[in-house]
């Protein structure tokens, strides 16, 4: 009994040995074998694959070539379902390495831009991004979110909420102080020209009218210490109410003919001040008149035509 279980356990072992022989002379010739010559060479993750994971029952004729035939969840892994939505072969995108992207073409993308661009499957818009309901597509090209063309008609915030010094240009130091939203006075093609409304104006004019930030007092004005507003309305310069109370140099130095209305030619030969004989109110009447003003001879004044003349029954004398 013992001989025939010695005998068996021997045979059992000469058959092992057998079977590795056959096994390791299997492995050898599967290690020589050329792969290139099938036209399918074994590069990257392929190299490493059991042979049975693609001849499947040791069938080697009309294995699949193509990535997608046998990349498709049935014969080994393939499309996720929230795989970018495209026609494009694996290899387009994709090495024998491993499935991570190493390139890629937007051309091939079926779907919109956002679609990716999530912020999860691909980047997506930042936190602090323009608020707007356009496409990605609409600013951005497919090379580089940077260097984006711009259209206002898709957003859906105020300007203020962009246009604040920050993410795009805001006020200026120099900017008419305003509780006015920007579209109130500028357009969305350009900040200039601009319309404007005085009524939102939260200073005084001459903080604008000051010859630098707005037009301002000409070098011919008036002298006075008075603020725009007593005289000027908000829809022009002119024409202009006035008031004489706030005017701090003397009459001739308007009434020059040049800046306001001065003497006539016909007017008195006097070198007194205009305010010595009139009013702020009227030239005339005159409140008074001071002959020791007069610089000419009194028969210049009356002749009978600036002040009374000669009577025709005065006595007779040159």
């Amino acid at each position: 009994m013992i001989a025939k279980r010695i005998l068996a356990f021997l045979f059992f072992a000469a058959s092992l040995l057998m079977a590795m022989s056959v096994v390791e002379a299997r492995d050898a010739n599967i290690q020589k074998f050329d792969h290139f010559r099938t036209g399918f060479p074994l590069t990257g993750a392929h190299a490493s694959v059991r042979c049975s994971s693609c001849h499947v029952d040791a069938v080697f004729k009309g294995t699949p070539k193509a990535c997608s035939d046998c990349h498709n969840a049935i014969r080994a892994e393939g499309k996720p379902s929230r795989h970018i939505a495209t026609q494009a072969a694996c290899e387009t995108c994709h090495t024998t390495k491993q499935w991570q992207v190493v390139r890629f073409d937007h051309s091939t993308t079926a779907a919109k831009c956002s679609s990716c661009h999530n912020g999860t499957d691909a980047v997506g818009k930042a936190a602090s991004h323009i608020a707007t309901t356009q496409e990605c597509s609409a600013c951005h090209s497919t090379s580089s979110f940077s260097g984006a063309r711009f259209d206002h008609a898709g957003i859906t915030t105020n300007c203020a909420s962009c246009h604040n010094g920050t993410k795009a240009s805001g006020k200026p130091a120099t900017h008419l102080p305003t509780g006015n939203a920007c579209e109130d006075c500028h357009k969305t093609t350009s900040w200039t020209p601009a319309t404007f409304n005085h009524a939102s104006i939260t200073a005084s004019c001459s903080s604008c009218h000051n010859g630098t930030k707005a037009k301002g007092k000409t070098a011919t004005h008036i002298p006075t210490t008075a603020e725009c507003s007593t005289c000027h309305a908000t829809t022009g310069w002119t024409p202009a109410t006035f008031n004489h109370a706030s005017v701090t140099d003397t009459c001739a130095s308007c009434h020059n003919g040049t800046s306001a209305t001065g003497k006539s030619t016909a007017h008195i030969s006097t070198n007194t001040n205009c305010q010595d004989c009139h009013t702020s109110t009227a030239w005339s009447p005159a409140k008074t008149v001071n002959h020791n003003d007069v610089i000419g001879p009194c028969s210049s004044c009356h002749n009978g035509t600036k002040a009374r003349g000669k009577t025709a029954t005065h006595i007779p004398t040159t």
